[in-house]
């Protein structure tokens, strides 16, 4: 999942500005491709997929974030070098705000979704500046497309952010490092609900969609805890 070492200084960040003409594009190249891919497939599934992770700071107790000026501009700084030691040259980083954060991956093997969000976590955990911070580091996560049928329109590709911010909250609130993704599940293909329908009902509640296999939602451990 890793490429080599990259800085602020020789990879640019992007902002909202970008991804409003990135991401429509993106998401696409991401429908076409599923669409070929998983016509190939026996199962239907497709052999490449774009994932979107989005990093939250939430402070341990109360709502209070540094200002820029105040260390909140040095926080920012600091995840974005922790994103770009565990994604990829082809993968895109954007920096939302100082506290909020995503990383787009592209081409992205369905098999490897957990990988990129464990390391990140991991590497943030152990981050003595986010411990003196005393900041929650949360990841939530979408591996799209969702569906078998993907046909949601692309212009509303803010509410696909949405989803894995609301992924980002699942869980523990007493945990310093939590994450948790959304993918397709093992009976998405046989059910053949578009994603027309199927994302405002996961918008509504995700884990809902779980216990009929349309979709599966992955729990991240640190790697600390399962070595």
């Amino acid at each position: 999942m890793t490429g080599n070492r990259k800085t602020p200084t020789t990879v640019p960040v992007a902002n909202l500005d970008f991804l409003k003409i990135f991401l429509p594009y993106e998401l696409r190249l991401a429908q076409r491709q599923a669409m070929v891919s998983s016509s190939r497939s026996g199962d239907g599934t497709p052999s490449s997929c774009l994932g979107l992770y989005l990093v939250r700071l939430v402070p341990m107790s109360g709502d209070w974030f540094p200002a820029a000026a105040d260390g909140g501009a040095q926080i920012g700084d600091h995840i974005q070098d922790i994103l770009l030691e565990v994604i990829r040259d082809s993968d895109i980083p954007v920096r939302l705000s100082d506290q909020e954060h995503l990383a787009i991956l592209r081409d992205l093997d369905p098999q490897q979704t957990y990988t990129v969000s464990q390391r990140f976590l991991t590497s943030a955990f152990d981050s003595d500046l986010l411990h003196a911070a005393n900041l929650r580091i949360c990841v939530g996560y979408v591996i799209y497309p969702l569906s078998s049928q993907p046909n949601y329109p692309t212009s509303q590709w803010e509410n696909i952010i949405e989803l894995a911010r609301r992924m980002s909250t699942l869980g523990k609130h007493s945990d310093r490092a939590s994450g948790s993704g959304l993918l397709r599940g093992p009976d998405m293909t046989e059910s053949g609900i578009p994603e027309s329908d199927l994302i405002p009902l996961a918008m509504r509640d995700p884990e809902a969609l779980v216990k009929p296999g349309l979709l599966q939602i992955q729990r991240i451990q640190l790697l600390s805890k399962v070595e």
